[in-house]
């Protein structure tokens, strides 16, 4: 009787082991936010199929007016992106299947120099050839020794 509920225990031991696969059948979602917050708001909307192609748009708006809405689709294609933008330093691009497009200046600011560019600290001086040290010859000379 022993050995018997031992080999069933065993024989569950190892059909446990394997890992189930519970969800085999694609499903396709769904899912949207849209905030409201003190400083800005944002939104957020995907869907996918199940079989791979996701498809959405998230957008910022930001208190002073400086907005981004980016739309996106991945699928068997890749990934790729429209981008709508208001913000200071960028411009209408198309990198690597993004498209950029922006209206914001193409003269805001960039980096304004306030002060001289610092000075180096002390002049530069070459550095000299290396010293080799001599070492002294030491000659090994046998001499008796008494017992």
């Amino acid at each position: 009787m022993l050995k018997a509920l031992i080999f069933v225990s065993f024989a569950f031991l190892v059909h446990a082991q394997y890992p189930q696969d519970y969800n085999s059948i694609p499903n396709p979602y769904q899912f949207s936010y849209d905030s409201q917050a003190i400083g800005g708001a944002s939104s957020h909307q995907e869907s996918g199929d199940g079989n791979g192609r996701v498809s959405g748009s998230y957008s910022l708006v930001d208190e002073d007016g400086r907005s981004r809405r980016v739309e996106y689709v991945a699928d068997e294609l890749g990934f790729r992106a429209n981008i709508i933008t208001n913000e200071p330093g960028t411009s209408n691009q198309s990198p690597a299947d993004v498209t950029v497009s922006s209206s914001a200046d193409d003269g805001y600011g960039g980096i304004q120099t306030l002060a001289a560019p610092p000075r180096p600290v002390a002049d530069f001086v070459p550095p000299s050839p290396p010293v080799v040290p001599v070492q002294p010859r030491v000659q090994l000379v046998r001499v008796p020794v008494p017992y």
